[in-house]
């Protein structure tokens, strides 16, 4: 979600931007979960979008690396910590001093709650690059 977020944001802004989603625990290939695509959907944002588990390769790119929680950003800094300290990339919580909530298997709800959250976050992140 937070990937189509920002990507309609930039378009919105004229900002090319790249940007790339990873999971910790995503299974390759498996497709966006409903309750996603029917949030996004209600905010007109057209996603077609699959898992992928993020990769030193991905860590070796990126410049930022955004977390929704301390586990995600712990799996990430382990996984890169093998990169060299001047070639990886800053690890950051997205909420700053606090997690978002995971809402995978709790309901749609838990999606809208997610996205209303993101929306007040993720142009203040994006806007600050």
């Amino acid at each position: 979600m937070a990937h189509a977020m920002s990507q309609q944001w930039c378009q919105s802004h004229g900002l090319s931007f790249e940007i790339e989603s990873r999971g910790i625990r995503a299974k390759p290939g498996d497709p966006t979960t409903v309750e996603v695509l029917m949030v996004l959907s209600q905010a007109n944002i057209n996603w077609q979008g699959t898992s992928e588990q993020l990769s030193i390769a991905d860590l070796k790119w990126a410049d930022d690396v955004w977390g929704m929680t301390q586990e995600h950003l712990d799996y990430a800094e382990q996984l890169g910590s093998e990169l060299n300290l001047g070639s990886q990339p800053r690890y950051q919580l997205l909420a700053g001093t606090h997690e978002l909530v995971d809402p995978l298997n709790c309901g749609l709800a838990a999606y809208e709650q997610l996205f209303f959250a993101l929306q007040k976050l993720l142009p203040n992140r994006l806007g600050a690059i």
